[in-house]
């Protein structure tokens, strides 16, 4: 599905925002057999500079997590999948983390994946070179279901929680998407 991509590996981790840079969050939420992945992306530099990858994580600690994570590179905004996150994303939004929520049906999918992939054939993208981030990539393909639809994932038994999260933050830099950083917010 994503070609070019060792090309596309000349991102620089980032542990915290540079002054002057703008940044957006991906988040694919899982937890038990997936992964949770939230994707760090540099507006800026058009680069994925950081990723948090967590399994078998309470969602109230992964909140607090991506929080903290927000606050250190004062995210712009954090784009969630609605889907299986709808709890999570009320609570995000009560936290004060600026927040958009992701629906996903086929073709909103089927767009984010293949808008990644142009990104990629372009190399208008950098990423990092994370051994999962890269092993997910490759592996990421399309398939004709029996009712003749397309279907976008990781082959059985393998995870695409990394694609997906630097799927929505890329989404996030070609909408436009602009909310304010985050505040943190303790008037209770």
């Amino acid at each position: 599905m994503f070609r070019n991509v060792h090309a596309c590996v000349t991102a620089q981790r980032q542990d915290k925002a540079i002054y002057g840079h703008e940044y957006i969050i991906g988040v694919d939420l899982g937890k038990l057999n997936d992964f949770s992945v939230f994707a760090v992306f540099d507006t800026t530099l058009n680069a994925c500079v950081y990723l948090d990858r967590q399994n078998q994580i309470d969602y109230t600690l992964q909140l607090a997590r991506l929080e903290a994570l927000a606050r250190r590179f004062n995210a712009r905004n954090v784009i969630i999948e609605r889907n299986i996150g709808e709890m999570f994303i009320e609570q995000a939004q009560r936290a004060g983390l600026p927040v958009t929520p992701f629906q996903t049906t086929a073709a909103s999918k089927q767009k984010l994946i293949d808008d990644l992939a142009m990104a990629f054939e372009r190399q208008q993208i950098a990423i990092l070179a994370e051994p999962v981030l890269l092993a997910e990539l490759q592996a990421f393909g399309m398939a004709r279901t029996a009712a003749g639809n397309l279907r976008y994932s990781a082959p059985d038994g393998l995870h695409d929680d990394t694609v997906i999260a630097l799927a929505l933050a890329w989404h996030g830099v070609q909408s436009g998407i602009q909310t304010q950083p985050f505040t943190l917010d303790i008037s209770w």
